[in-house]
């Protein structure tokens, strides 16, 4: 019995979803983590930074605006699938975002 290893390409709504869970799932949690140990005052947006005062409304909103930008790339998905390199395009996001987390728990756990 042999089994093969088959690899499918995501399709657009997954990429998508991925998208909003790296952005905002894992970059609002452990953009709060990180703030939580090593404190606010290092968040580079100043928005996120006076936000992180409450951090439940900072990752409510954090996550708010990468759902909001998911329900934006669903509704243009016609046009956005015309581009070419758009599948690159949502890799490299979430490869940024999946930095940025790694940043961010990086951080929160320099100061433990």
């Amino acid at each position: 019995m042999t089994h093969r290893l088959r690899f499918e390409t995501p399709d657009y709504t997954e990429l998508v979803l991925a998208v909003v869970v790296v952005w905002g799932v894992c970059d609002g949690l452990s953009m709060v983590l990180a703030a939580e140990f090593a404190g606010a005052h290092l968040e580079a947006n100043p928005l996120m930074r006076a936000l992180l005062a409450t951090p439940p409304l900072a990752f409510v909103v954090k996550l708010g605006g990468a759902v909001a930008a998911g329900a934006l790339a669903l509704a243009g998905e016609r046009f956005i699938t015309t581009v070419p390199g758009w599948r690159v395009w949502f890799a490299g996001l979430i490869g940024v975002g999946i930095a940025v987390t790694v940043i961010n728990l990086l951080v929160a756990f320099a100061v433990i």
